[in-house]
């Protein structure tokens, strides 16, 4: 990375300098002191972005990393407790009658379903009364 940081740094010093001419060699000897000194901070600056370019981003790659763990293991608690519960409804079901268990599982809709039965017939004979009239 040094010799990399070094080419860059000459590179950046030989474009500068290929523009001016006409300098005298004391001015020209004391320029390409600045000029070598301002392109290896250039450099060393660069390559400090760079490095916390590449650090920014593994940080980024642990944390989406440590997302993706912790949401795996949220869903295999989801699974496990999914399995624990149909583990005591098929314990229960032994022990009671099925209907119990299906009604239990059903809930608010089984119950919905019975009242419209038996709301059904009393609709139905209402109609035949009135038609018998």
């Amino acid at each position: 990375m040094k010799s990399t940081n070094e080419i860059l740094a000459n590179e950046i010093s030989a474009f500068i300098l290929g523009k001016l001419k006409g300098l005298n060699t004391k001015s020209a000897k004391k320029l390409v002191k600045t000029v070598d000194g301002a392109a290896k901070e250039v450099v060393k600056k660069y390559a400090k972005l760079k490095k916390d370019e590449i650090e920014e981003k593994e940080k980024e790659a642990k944390k989406e990393a440590k997302k993706a763990k912790e949401k795996a293991e949220k869903a295999e608690k989801e699974k496990a407790k999914a399995a624990a519960k149909a583990a005591k409804d098929a314990k229960i079901s032994l022990v009671t009658s099925s209907e119990e268990v299906s009604e239990k599982k059903t809930g608010k809709a089984a119950k919905a379903k019975k009242q419209a039965e038996e709301a059904a017939p009393a609709v139905e004979s209402e109609a035949t009364s009135t038609e018998e009239v």
